[in-house]
């Protein structure tokens, strides 16, 4: 029996995960700056149409603000998703490789003192291998 934890993937995700994803995909096409683009026309149109009404620009500085947060917030959940995905695959290469140090696989937990101290000492093997 293969007792690997990968094989015990579901692959389904919780429908926030789903939508974020989904978000995250239409925001950064070709086609959001294009929408951008036109609503910002289309709020401008309407200010000269509205003679540039007090109720005019708060439409826009108060839901730009509302629609950044709620972007920044599915972008983070997206962005926290992949990077943990991305510790583990790097987990797993460092597990199945016999030469390297297994306590790796946890460094992002470390102290941000510890990381420096790390960077440094592979700064110096670096160093040392080039000569």
């Amino acid at each position: 029996m293969d007792d690997r934890p990968t094989k015990r993937l579901r692959g389904r995700h919780r429908p926030f995960a789903v939508v974020a994803k989904a978000m995250v995909a239409v925001t950064g096409s070709g086609w959001a700056v294009a929408l951008i683009v036109a609503v910002v026309a289309a709020w401008l149109t309407a200010g000269f149409a509205l003679g540039f009404s007090r109720g005019w620009e708060l439409s826009m500085t108060a839901g730009v603000p509302v629609v950044t947060l709620g972007l920044l917030v599915v972008v983070q959940h997206t962005q926290n998703h992949d990077n943990l995905a991305l510790q583990l695959k790097l987990d797993e290469l460092i597990r199945a490789h016999g030469g390297t140090e297994d306590h790796m696989m946890r460094v992002e937990d470390a102290s941000r003192d510890d990381l420096e101290r790390l960077e440094g000492e592979f700064k110096a093997r670096a160093d040392e291998a080039r000569r």
